[in-house]
């Protein structure tokens, strides 16, 4: 309800209580079981027509199948292997080679841009890189085995490689005080060195001062030894030129270029070397990396096929156009150093690529102001000093396989608050979540019999895909951990508690619904503050008293009875006796439970200025589920480190209502432990006895033969 104004509440509570109450209404986290959103008469209906379809009779229904990471030719092509029958566009499906895949032929109207000379192409939105299976709808099977099959072991990712690379340019004077130190790191088995040579050295290095800037040590080269590389970078020395970094999917071509344009002039002459114009086109000089990284199947290894290219322009060495004395142009010599090689270097260790040299002549000419520009005389008022200059460019690339399913790693950038978004006046503010906004949660994760009974609801899932989205199989299925939403909510909760975002929310701007007695029918909208000032003012205060505020909310919205539409939102208000902390929290407790009927049942509980602050915090929770989506912002795998999370702004017109999700939100980040602990015990005690109900069990050790 945001924006509204006072004079139209009444239309938009209305309003409020249609939508929210309708009997469509998808299920939420922690209600419970998935419940019937139809009335009994039209599910029994329902029922009766799908017995009088059930039959041996062979009902070939088809699915579009959305690939994520494998072209669908190379799908069909694996999945031939494994049995499956492929079938042709062009030809009809056989019924009794179910189930039969083809690939969805691509589209050729997806190109971004046209050339400006062809007809701007159709616009085409169907979706690319897919599948159609035929399959029998009888016998679910067909579907979800080839599913599991796709996810399993067709459909992969590849892995990820970041390349972090550094360019150094080193003029002659570094080059002298670089050298190389060779220390051995340990034994060295069956290379003849004993322990005496722990401190054996070849070479020499002459170490920078304290001001050295760069530090490169490579290790597993030359059977043990360790490679320190030591290089200066001092002014008028060594120049660091470029540190890009690029992360690359396997087998892939990453490109790097940092480079500007100089103009370089192209002069044309008339017969007799008369001068006749002079034209210019702009060439790049910089930096360009091309690198396709190759992965061992252990992420031990890459290999790299690597094209670097350095160009520069040349100083004191531009080529002059003249007609007569006068300049008519100037073009600028450009040094180009370049290779190409392919390297196998060990994960994340530096390999290094040398010896581009480029030797450059500068002159200079120093004079007397006045006097060494008189004709004749100035010459011997003024000297000219020409010397060679060498440089050389260092390219250190270090590639890193990244762990799959890693949350962290070295292409997440640091907790900074450089990468949050907050005061943007037309994008919404967004909060990067960081390592202390997240739980350490391997005793649930890792726990023995949790990780069994996921294992089992994915045989079980993989034998019929559409148990996936049905209760209690969703909860242990692919990454979901039973309980998962109220740790979320927690979290939620300690993000907006550290950036103090409740101070956005006037407690003035609270309201809820109650039982309109005038008509004896439907609600009006009251002020929370208002209510708390005229029933419970010490609710308001620092201290508090010895009676709390309950506002109580049974969640109806998957009841069958359509009188419960109205129902819903209109919390049961009440005070409590509650004298201290500790009776609040038994009383939060006991407030929040389940009706006798099962229904769902949460309570906000104020005793203090702390508890408003609280509700508050619940209502800015709410926000951020919508904001975020149930699937991103309630699910684990989806909070993770690094990621973006969009945060609610409260204008100063809004007014917030406090509802049954408020009011959930308030229990589960007040006593999220307590909560989990119940919900994963309900869970795990649901999910045995479908098993047992369902004979889940007997079916996997004596499969249909049909299937």
């Amino acid at each position: 309800m945001k924006g509204m104004n006072k004079n139209k509440i009444r239309l938009m509570a209305a309003l409020w209580v249609a939508l929210a109450g309708t009997l469509l209404a998808q299920p939420l986290p922690g209600t419970g079981p998935k419940r019937s959103r139809i009335k009994p008469w039209l599910k029994n209906a329902l029922g009766e027509l799908a017995a009088l379809k059930t039959t041996n009779d062979v009902k070939v229904v088809s699915k579009r199948i959305t690939l994520s990471y494998i072209d669908p030719v190379r799908a069909t092509q694996l999945l031939a292997l494994h049995g499956y029958t492929i079938g042709k566009t062009e030809e009809a499906v056989d019924p009794a080679k179910l189930p039969v895949v083809i690939s969805l032929p691509g589209t050729a109207f997806h190109e971004t841009i046209p050339n400006p000379e062809e007809k701007f192409p159709q616009t085409e939105t169907d979706p690319m890189n897919e599948l159609i299976v035929f399959h029998d709808e009888n016998e679910p099977a067909q579907l979800s085995r080839l599913l599991d099959l796709l996810k399993r072991d067709v459909d992969k990712p590849a892995k990820q490689i970041i390349i972090e690379a550094m360019i150094l340019e080193i003029s002659s004077t570094a080059l002298e005080e670089m050298g190389v130190k060779w220390s051995r790191s340990g034994n060295l088995s069956g290379s003849g060195f004993t322990d005496k040579t722990s401190t054996l050295t070849f070479g020499t290095l002459k170490y920078p001062n304290a001001d050295e800037a760069i530090n490169l040590v490579t290790s597993g080269v030359f059977h043990g030894l360790n490679a320190q590389v030591k290089a200066l970078v001092r002014d008028g020395k060594a120049e660091v030129l470029s540190r890009p970094s690029v992360l690359a999917l396997n087998n892939r071509m990453a490109f790097i270029n940092v480079a500007k344009e100089i103009p370089v002039a192209n002069t044309t002459y008339e017969p007799g070397n008369n001068y006749q114009r002079t034209s210019f086109e702009m060439k790049k000089a910089g930096i360009s990396l091309a690198v396709r990284p190759r992965a061992s199947a252990d992420g031990g290894e890459v290999s790299m096929q690597i094209n670097a290219m350095v160009t520069a322009q040349v100083p004191n060495e531009d080529v002059e156009v003249k007609q007569g004395a006068d300049v008519m142009a100037r073009s600028p010599t450009i040094s180009v150093r370049e290779v190409k090689t392919t390297a196998r270097v060990a994960n994340n260790t530096p390999f290094i690529i040398g010896g581009l040299i480029a030797r450059d002549k500068q002159s200079s000419v120093d004079k007397v102001p006045l006097l060494g520009d008189l004709p004749l005389l100035g010459g011997l008022f003024r000297s000219k000093q020409e010397k060679a200059v060498k440089r050389e460019v260092i390219i250190v690339l270090t590639p890193t396989v990244l762990p799959e399913n890693q949350a962290t790693g070295k292409h997440i950038p640091k907790d900074e608050d450089l990468f949050d978004s907050f005061g943007n006046n037309l994008f919404r503010d967004a909060y990067r979540i960081r390592a202390e906004d997240t739980f350490d949660l391997n005793y649930l994760t890792q726990n023995r019999q949790l990780q069994r009974m996921k294992a089992l609801a994915s045989r079980i899932v993989a034998g019929n895909v559409q148990l996936r989205e049905e209760y209690p199989y969703n909860h242990f299925v692919d990454n979901a951990v039973p309980g998962e939403e109220i740790l979320c909510y927690r979290q939620i909760y300690e993000v907006l508690k550290r950036q103090d975002m409740q101070e956005q929310l006037a407690s003035t701007k609270i309201i809820f619904f109650e039982p309109d007695k005038n008509i004896e029918a439907g609600h009006r909208v009251r002020f929370l503050e208002e209510y708390l000032k005229t029933n419970a003012p010490k609710v308001l205060t620092e201290k508090g008293g010895t009676k709390a505020v309950a506002i109580s909310f049974t969640m109806q919205r998957f009841s069958d009875s359509a009188k419960t539409i109205f129902n819903e939102p209109v919390p049961e208000l009440k005070l409590v006796d509650c004298a201290d902390e500790a009776n609040w929290a038994r009383q939060l407790w006991a407030l929040n439970q389940p009706t006798t009927e099962g229904q769902g049942k949460f309570t906000v509980l104020l005793r203090h200025q702390k508890d408003v602050q609280r509700l508050k915090y619940a209502v800015l929770m709410k926000k951020t589920v919508e904001l975020n989506t149930v699937k991103q912002a309630l699910s684990l795998s989806n909070f993770t480190r690094g990621r973006l999370l969009l945060m609610p702004r409260v204008k100063e017109a809004d007014i917030e209502l406090v509802d049954g999700d408020v009011a959930r939100a308030f229990f589960f980040s007040e006593m999220y432990y307590q909560a989990l602990q119940v919900e994963t015990e309900k869970d795990l005690a649901a999910f045995r006895k479908v098993i047992e109900d369902k004979n889940h069990l007997q079916q996997m050790l004596n499969p249909d033969p049909r299937r």
